[in-house]
């Protein structure tokens, strides 16, 4: 396992400070033991004052104890019987056509890597849990969700090991992992969807059913988007390695209609599903991504 892996590895001061203006919050109740700043349905309907904790950027400053912050000069929030922790848990594609990148670019797997330990550090900044499941035809890789520095650590060292290989069976690998996730959390799930849909939802239908908040990212290279190849060039599946000789400017036109219809699809049965899809190509910055999605989903709550 690689060593000394930090978070530097994977963002830079710059983004960092940007996620400081943002809080990650689920959209529906959470369920936890441990006290935080969500909603939670354990605690009947008491508002009682129960315990202090440390503010952090986005907490309602209703709740700021400014008798304390008179006392000790520094900032803590009130918490309250009915607030509890989040379990955010980022679920990774890792099989092998998660390792495509033209042009320079990340590899999808290096973007969903990069946008996952960004939502990691905002989730340990606002002292909530964090977990992580890499997985290809199987779970290849599960970190249950837990909090603090030395896990973040473990979270991002797991992400660096892993290389992408194999075949995808999202359905066979995540409908063991919703059965292991007794509490509900916010579960990000980040892939290329290149395998069953019918497979893939039945495994979103898990997750929802058990009352996770689930976001749905779709990631995709900008050659993938647009077959932006001028010449005839040969197609390996980097699952299967099948080839395919291939004229580009001649199946263009074919092959973005067919996949404008696969994403409205997938587009449609999130809607169904009150999943929250995203469309990423890897030809956006992944921290300009993640800041414009915060602000979105911030906007959303409001």
């Amino acid at each position: 396992m690689p060593r000394n892996v930090t978070i530097t590895d994977f963002l830079s001061p710059e983004g960092m400070r940007k996620l400081e203006r943002f809080v990650l919050r689920a959209r529906s109740v959470v369920e936890s033991t441990r006290v935080g700043m969500h909603e939670s349905p354990l605690k009947g309907s008491s508002v009682e004052f129960a315990d202090h904790r440390q503010y952090v950027k986005g907490d309602n400053l209703r709740f700021m104890d400014w008798k304390v912050f008179g006392r000790t000069e520094r900032y803590f929030i009130k918490q309250f019987e009915e607030e509890t922790s989040l379990r955010v848990h980022c679920i990774l594609d890792a099989s092998g056509s998660m390792n495509f990148g033209m042009d320079g670019r990340l590899t999808k797997y290096q973007y969903a890597c990069r946008v996952a330990a960004a939502l990691g550090y905002l989730t340990m900044k606002q002292q909530d849990s964090l977990g992580l499941t890499i997985y290809d035809n199987e779970v290849r890789s599960h970190v249950p969700p837990r909090n603090g520095l030395r896990h973040l650590r473990a979270f991002l060292e797991h992400l660096a090991e892993h290389e992408p290989k194999g075949r995808t069976d999202t359905g066979h690998a995540l409908h063991s992992l919703a059965e292991m996730m007794h509490r509900r959390g916010l579960i990000v799930l980040m892939s290329d969807l290149f395998d069953d849909p019918d497979a893939v939802f039945g495994a979103v239908a898990h997750f929802r059913k058990k009352m996770h908040d689930v976001i749905l990212l779709q990631i995709l290279d900008p050659v993938e988007l647009e077959l932006s190849i001028d010449r005839v060039a040969e197609f390996i599946d980097m699952e299967t390695d099948e080839t395919l000789e291939l004229d580009p400017n001649s199946a263009r036109l074919a092959y973005k209609e067919a996949l404008q219809e696969f994403v409205n699809q997938t587009r449609e049965r999130c809607v169904l599903m009150n999943v929250d899809y995203r469309l990423v190509t890897t030809g956006q910055s992944f921290e300009d991504f993640i800041h414009q999605y915060l602000a979105e989903r911030r906007r959303m709550s409001l």
